[in-house]
């Protein structure tokens, strides 16, 4: 959508992203092919008006950049594997060596307790998984990961536990608490990435260069909203425990990773507000080039040829 500069042109770039929309009849659908999406969906029964026909067209001629098929891919791809990096790592979490059953070139055995006093046993992958000198093991997962644990008591029955859930799990087992990482900072690097792309195809800011911008925008508010409610998380945290020991290491332990996923949010309002500041200067770069290409200043310009 941001990246065609006709209705055809942006059908056959929808396409090499396994987006298959027919405008053939009285509606106009989408189907994303490859997915478990298995019937078309007419463009109004989505809740964005934007993905209406009429409303795309109109949106498409304000581009003036055409990329091709091939930089729109490599862009998508790209934009892709940014955010599976980042999700692989949703969740990091410290394994006392006394949690692992059996370590393996392509997985990690674990013992969890299920419900009813239950011991049932998960396979972590090895890609999310390093292990430290003193024996302990750091891994990182995704909250939606979803793990396959057989039951000791019952190992007919297969079932499954996400990585939420398994990381509450292994907090009870060794009271070491997980720490979690933000959603905003995947869609910073993916913002970053693509503003870099538009860059580095000569300052030929569109409409494009416009959308970056409100997505900056809207990255610094979602993340001081991100910092707003962990501040009040916080501080209602200290409320409730201020009557216990702090000897007490699992409190401890839950203030200083609340305090590092802060510190890692502040960080990443300084990189968005930064990248802001670039972003208008290159708008007022763009303004002063477009200034300098206007008829009228270019025919003050021809006065001065000889």
């Amino acid at each position: 959508m941001n990246h065609s500069h006709t209705w055809e042109d942006f059908k056959t770039k929808a396409s090499a992203l396994n987006l298959k929309v027919d405008d053939t009849k009285k509606y106009t659908t989408y189907l994303l092919e490859g997915s478990e999406q298995t019937k078309k969906i007419r463009d109004r029964s989505l809740k964005n008006d934007k993905f209406l026909k009429e409303n795309l067209k109109e949106r498409i001629e304000r581009n003036t950049i055409g990329y091709s098929v091939e930089e729109v891919v490599k862009l998508w791809n790209d934009k892709e594997s940014i955010q599976e990096k980042g999700q692989e790592k949703e969740i990091e979490m410290l394994l006392e060596h006394w949690q692992v059953t059996k370590e393996t070139e392509k997985d990690l055995v674990v013992t969890i307790d299920t419900a009813f006093d239950n011991e049932a046993t998960i396979k972590i992958p090895a890609r999310c998984v390093d292990k430290l000198e003193n024996g302990q093991y750091k891994i990182f997962i995704k909250k939606g990961d979803r793990f396959s644990y057989l039951d000791k008591r019952s190992p007919a029955n297969h079932k499954i536990m996400v990585g939420a859930t398994v990381a509450k799990n292994l907090q009870r087992q060794s009271g070491n608490i997980p720490l979690y990482s933000d959603n905003v900072n995947i869609k910073l690097k993916q913002v970053f990435h693509e503003f870099d792309f538009l860059i580095s195809q000569g300052l030929g800011f569109d409409r494009s260069f416009e959308t970056i911008g409100e997505e900056l925008k809207a990255t610094y508010h979602e993340t001081e909203k991100q910092l707003d409610k962990l501040d009040t998380k916080i501080i209602e945290y200290v409320e409730q425990n201020k009557s216990l020991d702090y000897v007490d290491t699992t409190i401890r332990d839950t203030i200083k990773n609340l305090k590092l996923e802060r510190d890692d949010l502040r960080d990443t309002l300084y990189k968005v507000d930064k990248n802001i500041q670039y972003y208008q200067k290159s708008e007022q770069r763009l303004e002063a080039y477009q200034k300098n290409q206007s008829p009228k200043h270019k025919a003050r310009d021809d006065d001065f040829e000889i």
